[in-house]
């Protein structure tokens, strides 16, 4: 006679000591409606109770869904079965060499041994079982009967190609973390229900505690609760039912905190604040097929967005784009380039790969998510690169994303990734009825959060280019140094960190641009940094034929004490004529000069610029700062001095 599941449970030399008291009777009772035993009046009338049915069933479930409340029991009721249904005899479905497999399946493989230590813990506490153990693994069990138990993370690729007595998914309510995929829950079920046909009474189960109305669990629920002739038996019961011993006050006070929360984490309701962001059909209607980057275009203005880290947990991700409009007048936020750096790690190496990708675009200034500590401002402007914390928190930034992507006025790369975490995200509504936008638990938005900071700053700031970087050019070809000319002069700026640029430019009657800029630097504040500057001044003075032999240097007023204290003649270095400071009025200034022609840059500059970004200092709409920017604000005070004068 075959012993059930039941009879094994109170055998006092199997599992019976492992579960004892009355506090598993609700349990008891679960277990006999999965295996389609007879159940007691009080068993029947938990049935009823937590699946909502009122015809007990009289075969095993192929497939439940075990919706419980946490520390309700579900981790040691599925080892439990994982163990009694890795003992049967498989072997006449077995092909010669292949091995029958009870999954435990989680969202990581540290959630999946939550389960996997409580099925070795069974096998080794009963001596009948523990001589069925061949060997262990920190992953897998093989026992003598040909039945492996191992764990695994939730991935529909790794679940092809098995034979399953059974498939535990544990949690499955938070799987929709897979950032290769939209919807892995579906996915993963889907690739493994064909590995369970070969063997006769193999199990799928699926135990969490509720989440959000979506996904699998989501979905047996809505589809097969309270349904007699259901094929998928639903049990859903709170924490308190299914363990009855656990302290109420520990609930009570959960409910206090977070009402909401409580009522999926311990009362097993589905949560009512949250939903879906964005859908699948509108992220891809939006992604432009086949496009994984796009080139830089001289003449474009672009803006990038980066989410620092420490190198440790989270990806290091980069956002680039820029704005276009089109036939229709439609302002059409596009984004360029992607860069993911994952974890682990060097913080160091990773400022660098993303100084590169700007500096490709020719962008001297990124804005950052608000990243705890000040060490990415300060590696960025190692590099000439200035760093400005976003003002917007991310939720904010999803949030205005929102109706960006609904009209279509963006265009995404393809890229995965991105697809997955956008869809992966997450609208939650407080008590306070305020909207807020984040992953799922679990789950990643480095990617999804520079994508929308980079494109929704683009909306929110639509002014055009003042200067485009293919006005710098001639005939597309930086000019050639010039031969004769009248001055040579310098100009120095500097921001609060300390970073220093230096412009120098030529002014010249007898050449065909009036103003050609012929060398720049950008660096932090050095000792011998204004004798090097003059230095240079004579070289090129020489170089351009200057009929003015003394050279010129003009600094902000910041720069004026610390050339001074370098050593410099006060009569060395001027300072920038303070009729200069309205800068919106000295940004149209040089706009309108660069705009006429009357600037360019030698190819010396235009080679140094790929690697240091004067191109886009000189590419600028009119909301840039001159702050934040000194080689901008060099390159600005330079021309209107420069042409202004004369």
């Amino acid at each position: 006679m075959n012993r059930t599941i039941i009879d094994e449970l109170h055998d006092p030399a199997l599992f019976a000591p492992h579960f004892k008291g009355d506090s598993w009777d609700g349990w008891k009772a679960f277990l006999a409606a999965l295996f389609g035993l007879p159940l007691s009046e009080a068993q029947l009338e938990a049935y009823r109770a937590c699946t909502g049915r009122s015809v007990a069933p009289t075969s095993p479930s192929s497939e439940a869904a075990l919706i419980v409340g946490r520390r309700g029991g579900k981790s040691r009721v599925l080892a439990l079965i994982a163990v009694y249904l890795a003992c049967r005899d498989y072997t006449p479905h077995l092909a010669p060499g292949e091995m029958a497999t009870v999954a435990v399946l989680a969202a990581n493989r540290q959630q999946a041994r939550s389960i996997f230590r409580y099925v070795s813990g069974l096998l080794k506490a009963v001596p009948l079982l523990a001589t069925l153990v061949e060997d262990e693994t920190n992953e897998a069990i093989t026992l003598s009967n040909r039945v492996v138990i191992e764990i695994s993370t939730a991935s529909f690729r790794t679940t092809r190609g098995y034979s399953f007595a059974a498939v535990l998914a544990d949690e499955i309510a938070f799987w929709r973390l897979e950032e290769s995929s939209a919807n892995p829950d579906t996915e993963i079920l889907r690739a493994l229900r064909p590995g369970m046909a070969s063997l006769p009474g193999s199990m799928l189960l699926l135990a969490s505690s509720p989440y959000a109305k979506k996904g699998e669990l989501y979905n047996a629920y809505r589809r097969h609760y309270g349904k007699d002739d259901a094929r998928v038996l639903v049990w859903k019961a709170d924490t308190s039912t299914m363990n009855p011993r656990i302290d109420p006050a520990i609930i009570a006070e959960a409910y206090e905190s977070d009402p909401e929360a409580a009522r999926a984490e311990y009362g097993a309701e589905f949560r009512d604040d949250l939903a879906d962001f964005v859908s699948l059909e509108i992220v891809n209607a939006v992604t432009i097929s086949g496009r994984r980057e796009l080139p830089f275009v001289p003449g474009t203005t672009y803006a990038a967005f980066v989410d620092p880290s420490g190198g440790v947990g989270d990806s290091m991700t980069l956002a680039v784009g820029h704005l276009e409009t089109s036939a229709v007048g439609v302002a059409i936020c596009i984004l360029d380039a992607l860069l993911e750096i994952r974890a682990p790690f060097d913080p160091e190496q990773a400022v660098e790969q993303c100084v590169e990708l700007l500096r490709r675009y020719g962008i001297t200034r990124v804005v950052g998510d608000r990243y705890a500590g000040a060490w990415p401002k300060a590696r960025f402007n190692e590099h000439g690169i200035s760093f400005e914390q976003s003002a917007r928190p991310k939720s904010d930034l999803y949030l205005d994303l929102l109706p960006l992507l609904n009209a279509k006025r963006v265009e995404l790369l393809e890229h995965q990734r991105l697809s997955a975490q956008l869809v992966g995200l997450e609208r939650r509504t407080a008590r306070s009825g305020r909207d807020s936008v984040d992953h799922s638990p679990g789950g990643k938005d480095d990617i999804s959060n520079v994508v929308a900071g980079v494109l929704v700053g683009l909306d929110l700031d639509r002014r055009p280019a003042l200067v485009r970087q293919s006005d710098l050019l001639v005939s597309e070809a930086p000019a050639p140094t010039p031969t004769k000319c009248d001055f040579v002069f310098a100009v120095m700026a500097v921001d609060k960190s300390g970073l220093v640029a230096t412009v120098c430019v030529a002014r010249s009657r007898y050449f065909g641009t009036p103003l050609v800029i012929v060398d720049f630097e950008v660096g932090h504040i050095r000792h011998g940094l204004f004798q090097d500057v003059i230095k240079r001044l004579f070289e090129l003075i020489a170089e351009c034929g200057a009929r003015g032999g003394s050279p010129g240097l003009f600094a902000t007023k910041d720069l004026l004490p610390l050339a001074i204290r370098s050593g410099l003649n006060s009569n060395a270095v001027h300072a920038i004529p303070l009729h200069m400071e309205d800068v919106t009025q000295q940004k149209l200034s040089a706009a309108s000069h660069i705009s006429a022609g009357s600037v360019k840059v030698t190819g010396i500059v235009e080679t140094k610029g790929r690697s240091s970004p004067i191109g886009g200092a000189l590419d600028f709409s009119g909301g840039a700062d001159l702050i934040d920017d000194p080689l901008r604000a060099a390159s600005v005070y330079a021309i209107v001095l420069g042409l202004n004068s004369q």
